[in-house]
């Protein structure tokens, strides 16, 4: 990691699934295990709220992650934010950009060469524009949240644009997130404890999507290789 980043991806269709909710606390979390550890963040989608979430005032943005697809090394547009994260500012224009891109390994490239170093979490949009996807090409890790049914069904899209691709799914984990306790469920996840469990997606859908439950290592400069499961 200290020539090029380690990059997790954090990406959904399902809009409201806690997409940007767990990439903020995911680089406050890797930040405060180890201070020494470089995590950066950036975003593409037009919410802004990574900015909102890190930036600290009086700090000049006069570049933003439109001017990554740009070519701009990456390191150059880092700032230094709240909680010691680093991050890239949103930009509102990357719509704009999206015909410019020349298939869907362009960011895996421009990371490779970017001279950030350590871990780089990158959120997504709902969608699996081309931005998207080059996100989760580009990434050693994809955390995909889902709350309900609907989101579980809606990550088979990515799963079968690995497939399509020939991409290792390996590299593929799906998390628990934004559980509410109000929400009753019938069937396999009619308590909070039971969908906080690791199960297999094959008991609940007919496409075999795995679930890779694992124990935390010890240090975080180890490679995040899975999701962990948070449990009550």
């Amino acid at each position: 990691m200290k020539n090029y980043p380690y990059v997790i991806t954090i990406s959904s269709e399902k809009g409201g699934v806690g997409k940007t909710t767990l990439a903020t606390n995911l680089a406050i979390f890797l930040k405060a295990l180890d201070e020494n550890l470089p995590v950066s963040i950036f975003s593409f989608d037009n919410h802004f709220t990574i900015d909102k979430m890190f930036a600290i005032k009086g700090q000049k943005q006069d570049k933003d992650v439109s001017d990554l697809l740009l070519e701009t090394p990456g390191l150059d547009l880092l700032h230094t934010g709240q909680y010691g994260v680093n991050y890239i500012p949103s930009s509102g224009a990357l719509s704009g950009l999206k015909t410019s891109m020349k298939g869907p390994m362009v960011l895996a490239r421009l990371l490779a060469s970017s001279g950030i170093s350590g871990v780089l979490i990158i959120d997504t949009r709902p969608d699996l524009d081309i931005l998207t996807q080059n996100a989760l090409f580009a990434a050693d890790q994809v955390i995909i949240p889902i709350k309900d049914m609907a989101s579980m069904e809606n990550c088979r899209n990515i799963f079968d644009l690995f497939d399509k691709r020939g991409m290792d799914k390996k590299t593929l984990s799906l998390i628990p997130c934004l559980v509410d306790e109000r929400v009753k469920f019938e069937g396999m996840f009619s308590d909070q404890k039971t969908l906080l469990k690791p199960t297999p997606l094959t008991a609940v859908t007919a496409a075999t999507i795995p679930i890779y439950p694992k124990a935390p290592r010890s240090k975080v400069s180890t490679p995040i290789r899975r999701a962990r499961f948070i449990r009550s």
